[in-house]
C-alpha cells in the first residue's frame, strides 16, 4: 500500500482498503465492468455528449464529522484531481476524460498540456446538482467515473489546492483518516504489517455494512502468507504460486462472465490441513509484459524473444494454469468481436508462432545481425520479483542458445517504475490492470507519443520510447492511435473506426516488438464457509465494497 488519499492512489493494494472507505458519483459493482451509480440518482447530458449534470444523494453523511455530501464537494476532489502535487492520475480527467479547461498560457487545454488550475468547467449548479462540460466527446465517460480516483471527499478537507487552507494535512488523509462516505472508516495502517477498517454507522444504506471492521494481514513474501493462512488466521485466504496445486480445484459452476466457482483442497499444511476452501477464479480485464526500451536494443534481439517465448508453457509451467495466455495487450472480453475474434487473429496473424519456442528463428534473425557464438548480445532484464522472475530464468536458457546473454535482476515494483522513468531500462517486465473496461485503456501503452522518456517522463506511459524509431510500424501505430483519439463519441460509426484501430495498433506493436505480452490477468479468491461474500468481476479485487459481504 501507498497511500489512502483518493487522488493520490495508484496502486492496487491501495485501491483495496480505499474501495471500502470512499464512493464515486458511479461505481463497478463487486467489480463487474458495468458502471451503476452510487452516489449520483441521475444524469442527463446534451445531445452531442459534451455536457453533463449529475443529481447526487441527499443527507449522505461523511466519516469523521466531515459533513452532508453536496456537489461542492465533486468540484473541490476532481480539481485535487487535476491540480494537486499528490496526485497519480491527472491525466484520467483531463486528458482521458478530457473536462474542459485552460492550459497555463491561457488558451484551450489540450492533450499533455499544463493545466491552469482552477479552470475545469464543473459548477455545482445547487447542493445536490453537479455538471461539467467535455472538450470532446468521450465514449466510456460512465466507467471513467466509477474508477477510485474521481472518488469524493469533503470540500476544503485538504489545502493542498488553490483557494484552500485545509482541515487537516496530506499526509493525514494518505496515512491514518478517512473522509469518505463508505461503508467503512480507516481504523488503523500500519505500513509492513496490517490495515483496518470498521463499520460506519452512518452508512447510507440500511442494515449495512454487515460486517463489523475488515482487518488485512500485510505480508510481503510467499510463504508467510501462505503459513498465516492455512494456519486459519485469514478468513479469505492468500495462496501463492508455489504452494498452488491445480489439480485441487473442483469447478462445480461456471457463470456466463467466465467465473469458476468450487472448492479448493485438501489443503496440507498447518491447522487447515485436510480440509477444503470455496474457490473463485475471475478472468480479470489486466495483462502482463515484457517490454523493450527500443531506443537501446535492437530489432533482431527483440525478435528473437518473441520467436523464443512459448505464452502456453508460460501459463502452464510458471502461473500453474492460475493465467491465461495472452498475445495481444487488449484483453479477450473487451477486444473488438470478443475472444474468439481474439484467437481467430492470432491464429492467422501472429507471426512469431503460436503455443511453440521456435528457437531456430530465434537463432537465425540474430545471426542475419550480425550476432554469433562470440559476439553476443548482452541484454538486462528487470523482472518484477517473484514468480516474474522466475519466468523469465525459463526464458534465458533459450535467449543463450540465441546469441543473447541475458542478466536477470530481480527488481522490486517501485524501482522499475522509478528506473522507467529515467530512461535506464533496457528490459523490464510489468502489467496493467483496466482503469475502464475499453481497448483504448491498454492500446494507449503502445501509442508511440507515450512513450517518449526523454519528453514526458513521469507522463510515459511505458518506458519503451518507440516514438524514437522511423518505421512503417511505428507510423502505422501513430495513424492508428490518431484514428482513435479522433473518434471517441459514443456513436456506432466511431465504434467501428476505433475497433479497426485497436487491430492495427496491435499488429504494428507484433512488427516492431516494443511489448510482449504475456498472460492475461485472473484471480483467485479462497474463503471459508462460514464468509459470503459476493463474486468478484473482471475489474478485480480492487473495485468490490464490501458493505454486503457477511461473517457467521
Amino acid at each position: 500500500m501507498t497511500s489512502l488519499d483518493p487522488v493520490a492512489i495508484g496502486d492496487t493494494a491501495s485501491g483495496i482498503v480505499a474501495a471500502q472507505c470512499y464512493e464515486g458519483l458511479m461505481t463497478y459493482p463487486n467489480g463487474n465492468p458495468e458502471p451503476e451509480q452510487s452516489l449520483a440518482t441521475g444524469y442527463e447530458t446534451s445531445d452531442d455528449f459534451l455536457e453533463y449534470t449529475f443529481t447526487l444523494q441527499e443527507g449522505v453523511q461523511y466519516h469523521n464529522d466531515g459533513g452532508e455530501l453536496t456537489a461542492s464537494d465533486v468540484a473541490y476532489s476532481w480539481e485535487r484531481l487535476a491540480s494537486s502535487d499528490a496526485s497519480e492520475r491527472a491525466y484520467f480527467i483531463l486528458d482521458s476524460l478530457g473536462i474542459a479547461a485552460e492550459n497555463q498560457e491561457g488558451g484551450e487545454y489540450s492533450e499533455g498540456d499544463s493545466y491552469a488550475p482552477g479552470t475545469m468547467q464543473i459548477e455545482a449548479v445547487s447542493d445536490y446538482e453537479v455538471s461539467f462540460t467535455l472538450r470532446r466527446p468521450f465514449h466510456a465517460t460512465m466507467q471513467m467515473l466509477a474508477y477510485g480516483n474521481f472518488a469524493i471527499h469533503p470540500e476544503g478537507i485538504v489545502g493542498d489546492i488553490e483557494g484552500y487552507d485545509g482541515e487537516i494535512d496530506q499526509e493525514t488523509l494518505a496515512t491514518s483518516e478517512s473522509y469518505g462516505t463508505g461503508p467503512f472508516v480507516l481504523d488503523s495502517w500500519q505500513q509492513g504489517d496490517s490495515a483496518e477498517v470498521t463499520a460506519f454507522e452512518d452508512f447510507r444504506r440500511d442494515g449495512e455494512p454487515k460486517l463489523d471492521a475488515i482487518n488485512w494481514a500485510i505480508i510481503e513474501k510467499p510463504e508467510p502468507q501462505y503459513r498465516y493462512s492455512t494456519n486459519k488466521n485469514a478468513d479469505i485466504l492468500t495462496i501463492p504460486t508455489q504452494y498452488y496445486d491445480p489439480g485441487k480445484v473442483s469447478v462445480e459452476e461456471t457463470t456466463d462472465r467466465g467465473q469458476e466457482m468450487g472448492t479448493y483442497g485438501p489443503l496440507e499444511d498447518g491447522q487447515a490441513q485436510g480440509e477444503e476452501v470455496n474457490y473463485l477464479r475471475t478472468p480479470e480485464i489486466g495483462t502482463y509484459y515484457i517490454a523493450f526500451d527500443v531506443s537501446n536494443t535492437d530489432k533482431a534481439v527483440r525478435q528473437a524473444m518473441a520467436y523464443v517465448v512459448n505464452r502456453e508453457d508460460i501459463a502452464d509451467s510458471t502461473f500453474k494454469q492460475r493465467l491465461p495466455p495472452g498475445y495481444h495487450l487488449t484483453p479477450p472480453s473487451i477486444y473488438p468481436g470478443g475472444a474468439e475474434a481474439y484467437d481467430q487473429h492470432v491464429e492467422e496473424s501472429y507471426p512469431y508462432g503460436v503455443a511453440e519456442s521456435q528457437i531456430d528463428q530465434a537463432k537465425q534473425v540474430m545471426e542475419d545481425a550480425g550476432y554469433g557464438p562470440d559476439n553476443k548480445y548482452e541484454l538486462t532484464i528487470n523482472s518484477y520479483q517473484g514468480i516474474f522472475t522466475e519466468m523469465v530464468r525459463g526464458v534465458r536458457d533459450k535467449l543463450s542458445a540465441a546469441h543473447i546473454d541475458a542478466t536477470i535482476e530481480p527488481t522490486e515494483f517501485a524501482t522499475i517504475i522509478e528506473k522507467g522513468k529515467q530512461g535506464t531500462l533496457q528490459c523490464y517486465t510489468l502489467g496493467w490492470i483496466a482503469d475502464w473496461p475499453s481497448p483504448d485503456n491498454f492500446v494507449q501503452l503502445m501509442a508511440p507519443q507515450y512513450t517518449d522518456i526523454a519528453e514526458l517522463g513521469d507522463s510515459a506511459l511505458t518506458y519503451t520510447n518507440w516514438s524514437e524509431l522511423d518505421t512503417d510500424a511505428k507510423q502505422q501505430a501513430d495513424e492508428a492511435w490518431s484514428t482513435i483519439s479522433g473518434n471517441l463519441e459514443p456513436s456506432d460509426d466511431a465504434q467501428q473506426a476505433r475497433n479497426e484501430a485497436y487491430v492495427s495498433i496491435e499488429e504494428a506493436n507484433w512488427e516492431d516488438v516494443v511489448l510482449i505480452n504475456l498472460v492475461h490477468g485472473a484471480t483467485e479468491r479462497f474463503y471459508w464457509d462460514n464468509i459470503d461474500v459476493e463474486p468478484f468481476g473482471g475489474m478485480g479485487i480492487s473495485r468490490q465494497t464490501h458493505y454486503t459481504t457477511s461473517k457467521e
